[in-house]
């Protein structure tokens, strides 16, 4: 009976012995089959080399065992068709979001928010500019909505949220020390933009929108429920007119005495996109298509269609009146509204939608998406080749 029970064990010993055996040969041939699709997948995307393809493998790889590879070959291809520069995160925490940028009036710097702070970076080089710890700082529990700079660089400003209130906050360039602040009861500051003298404010809240010289303190506020755009626009005889807009609607303020002069409804079809950051343009989008409205004449100028994915975000580059335009697929167009209904150019920029984007006076764009900041040179962008798929605007 022992000898029959010994044997049973035995079995017993040897049927689980070979049975975590085999589970180990099924576990290494497992792992040296994914390290052979790895190896082969990253192998097709270098015989590729293409930016679609590194893009492809971002998108799909987690983690990706080479990220790093990937970034540095994307970003040479990217440079062909105008790529400057990412915009460095050495300094920030790992999921921290780059938003709201702007650039200096020279082009040369490139100011963002990164949750309840401010930072600068090198437009040409994707460098962070530190500016101290002291520099810039925001009321506990505020937020940046919208970031200005004036046309001087004496000032930046921003448009903040809080719990309980909004607030507008202008500081000296240079040093980064508060020059005046101005709490709005009740409402989130959404927009900032300094007039072209540089020395008034106008602003833009969920209720009310105004006007606000730092200096003097001196505030002009009306209701303007709805309101989601804002803008100055200076015409060729220098006056210069506050534009805010919402649905179909365009309205003109006198910035001294902030009293409507004008109101238009335009003709258009699609929701409201935004003003350009100059006034010059109103820009309604509905997915694929973008329209492009005068502002000074109320007409409509033309449009793109056909762009692959949503269009998510705009700029004007005032120097050429360009139109920057980025989609959820992550594609960067540059488009001339006065010329061809095609685009000057086009480059697959991100991974993910292209979520913001900002024009310099120096012909100059940067992309903000989850995945990076990326600087742009337009002008090279603008030799890129460009699709052939694109309607003519109407």
């Amino acid at each position: 009976m022992n000898a029959v029970l010994s044997f049973l064990e035995k079995l017993v010993l040897g049927i689980f012995a070979l049975g975590i055996g085999a589970l180990v040969i099924v576990g290494l041939i497992s792992y040296n089959s994914s390290r052979f699709d790895e190896t082969d997948s990253w192998r097709h995307v270098t015989r590729q080399n293409t930016i679609e393809a590194y893009l492809d493998y971002l998108r799909a790889c987690q983690p990706c065992p080479h990220r790093e590879e990937a970034e540095r070959a994307l970003d040479e291809l990217q440079r062909s068709q105008g790529l400057l520069a990412r915009l460095s995160r050495a300094h920030l925490p790992e999921r921290a979001g780059i938003t709201h940028p702007t650039f200096s009036p020279s082009g040369r710097t490139v100011l963002a928010s990164i949750g309840a702070r401010l930072d600068f970076w090198d437009a040409d080089t994707g460098q962070h500019l530190a500016r101290g710890e002291k520099a810039f700082v925001l009321p506990g529990s505020s937020y940046v909505e919208s970031l200005a700079y004036s046309p001087d660089s004496r000032w930046i400003a921003a448009g903040l949220s809080a719990p309980e209130h909004g607030s507008l906050r202008v500081w000296d360039e240079r040093s980064g020390k508060l020059v005046a602040d101005y709490v709005v009861d009740d409402y989130d500051v959404k927009f900032v933009a300094f007039a072209p003298e540089g020395s008034r404010l106008g602003w833009l809240a969920q209720g009310p929108a105004g006007i606000w010289e730092p200096v003097t303190g001196k505030i002009l506020r009306v209701a303007h429920e709805g309101a989601s755009a804002l803008a100055f626009r200076r015409d060729e005889d220098s006056r210069t007119w506050l534009l805010t807009a919402a649905g179909r609607d365009l309205w003109f303020w006198s910035p001294s005495t902030l009293e409507l002069t004008q109101q238009v409804r335009l003709d258009s079809e699609r929701p409201l996109l935004g003003l350009s950051r100059d006034g010059r343009l109103i820009v309604f989008s509905d997915r694929t298509v973008l329209e492009v409205w005068d502002t000074r004449t109320s007409s409509l100028i033309a449009s793109l269609r056909d762009v692959s994915g949503e269009i998510a975000s705009f700029c004007r580059e005032p120097r050429k009146g360009w139109i920057a335009v980025g989609t959820s697929a992550g594609i960067l167009y540059l488009w001339d509204p006065l010329g061809s209904p095609l685009p000057l150019g086009q480059v697959s920029a991100h991974r993910g939608p292209i979520e913001q984007l900002a024009c310099s006076t120096e012909g100059r764009a940067v992309t903000i998406s989850w995945d990076s900041a990326k600087v742009w040179n337009l002008d090279k962008l603008s030799k890129s080749s460009s699709s052939s798929s694109y309607l003519p605007s109407r």
